[in-house]
């Protein structure tokens, strides 16, 4: 880059105003870096801007950095080795190990919906009735996005570079950097830039949140924090306008299962299998020991929760302390004896013909692909099932529908009545509520001199951006896609 560059600049190309699509551009006096590079996600015409790469030189790029393993800060990394990009990838050890498979596994999906569509057996669902919950989302006529092949994500995956939690790394001429603990998912982090600054003053100091997890995790272990006020702050704002309901979500879970066991009930629980299988995962763990299951199984259909799942026992100093100590005493906190994997859809078709009280994990945790659809298609007319839902739902998807009262939903073209009892424990989810990221901020050495709220919905952010008004000194910006932050 330039060297006669005035000052630090962050230009905002993606998640301004919206939920996915997190990436960040970083100009310094001496060097070029990414943070994040995701997937939008939502409506066929959200997919087809993942087509559109960022304005910028990707071949002048000195580092990609990545908070962590989810698709809407990671899933766009495929696409580097045609851009241009030579360089490191750098993210913490267990996010490393999760980023080959994800990115593998998404060439797979991705080959794998277009041989759908050819062959006109791509999933579908929407809501039927009542009206005003029917599906807003047109149905997809073109074929989906092909973002990058097989060949593309090994390279990208030989070019990820793991560093530890809380060590500052040289990364380019004169930027250093260190991941802090974000307690969202197993490896998730916010990164922490410190740049020199021409004139060999103070240095610049900028976070970048990432997304961030309850204060109170009950699975991970707590955020860390830098020592130093930040110069700017890029902060995620997804649950900005939500308070979460202070409730029991063990008792409630326990109530669910021992009602199921007594009616024979089979429990359907969309998951996304970095985040939200594992917390489930953990709790039914704690139900088995309580006695509760008492031999009711419990399947995880999907190989990459499963994978997901062993990295937690693998980094226990990552995990609540009580975890952290099972793990210590040879107990994976995560496993239990009613506990079975499945790998491969043939196993996942297996348990089609289960009749006995059961609960199934399985993907797609908006309950809109994968194998969850397949196992509602298969029992949502059936009033001893149970569908279990336990974080927030899209609207317009088909999980959404079903949170709000549909009665008729069609999918894969068969029509459906809705006679399984719908249940729903509030608050389980990786990102923690407006208090929690109010509180996230009050615990830093002092307040950022500039707060830019992101990955929020437009309304979600304004609201919390009003929130941190009242108590914070820093100045607030909400910035729109394209704009550029500058630390002078």
């Amino acid at each position: 880059m330039s060297k006669d560059v005035p000052c630090v600049a962050v230009r905002i190309h993606g998640a301004a105003g919206e939920v996915t699509g997190s990436c960040y551009e970083v100009t310094t006096p001496h060097a070029h870096l990414l943070v994040d590079f995701g997937m939008f996600q939502g409506a066929p015409e959200q997919e087809l801007r993942n087509t559109i790469p960022p304005d910028l030189d990707f071949a002048t790029l000195d580092a990609v950095l990545v908070t962590h393993a989810h698709v809407d800060h990671c899933g766009r990394l495929g696409m580097l080795p045609g851009l241009g990009f030579q360089g490191p990838v750098l993210a913490t050890e267990p996010t490393a190990e999760l980023l080959p498979r994800v990115l593998t596994s998404s060439a797979t999906l991705q080959q794998t919906r277009t041989q759908e569509h050819r062959g006109g057996t791509a999933p579908s669902s929407r809501v039927l009735a009542p009206h005003h919950l029917a599906s807003s989302i047109p149905i997809r006529k073109d074929p989906p996005v092909v973002l990058f092949t097989h060949r593309n994500a090994e390279r990208v995956a030989r070019s990820v570079r793991a560093i530890p939690f809380m060590e500052w790394e040289s990364i380019a001429d004169g930027v250093e950097m260190r991941f802090l603990h974000a307690s969202h998912v197993i490896g998730a982090a916010s990164i922490e830039l410190r740049v020199a600054r021409p004139d060999g003053g103070e240095p610049v100091r900028l976070l970048f949140s990432g997304d961030i997890g309850p204060i109170e995790n009950p699975l991970l272990a707590p955020h860390q924090w830098s020592d130093r006020p930040a110069d700017l702050l890029i902060m995620e704002s997804t649950n900005g306008a939500r308070r979460f309901p202070q409730v029991d979500q063990y008792q409630l879970l326990i109530e669910i299962l021992k009602e199921a066991r007594a009616k024979n009930q089979r429990v359907l629980a969309p998951v996304f299998a970095l985040g939200r299988a594992q917390t489930i995962l953990q709790l039914l763990a704690r139900a088995s020991r309580d006695g509760i299951l008492q031999g009711m199984p419990v399947y995880l259909d999907s190989a990459m929760a499963v994978r997901a799942s062993e990295l937690y026992a693998r980094h226990p100093k990552l995990l609540e302390e009580s975890l952290h100590r099972q793990c210590i005493r040879g107990t994976n906190p995560l496993h239990f004896p009613e506990l079975h994997t499945l790998m491969s859809r043939r196993e996942s078709e297996s348990i089609d013909r289960v009749k006995t009280a059961c609960v199934i994990l399985a993907g797609s945790g908006f309950c809109d692909a994968g194998p969850i659809l397949r196992h509602v298609q298969l029992a949502i007319d059936q009033p001893d099932t149970r569908i279990l839902f336990t974080g927030h739902q899209l609207d317009g998807l088909l999980g959404h529908g079903l949170l709000n009262g549909a009665t008729r939903v069609e999918i894969n073209g068969a029509a459906l009545d809705v006679n399984a009892k719908i249940d729903r424990i509030a608050g389980i989810s990786g990102h923690g509520d407006s208090d929690d990221l109010l509180t996230w901020i009050g615990r830093m050495a002092g307040p950022p001199k500039t707060i830019a709220l992101v990955h929020g919905s437009v309304e979600a952010r304004s609201e919390f951006a009003s929130i941190l008004r009242q108590h914070v000194t820093s100045d607030v910006v909400e910035p729109a896609l394209g704009d550029i932050l500058r630390v002078t």
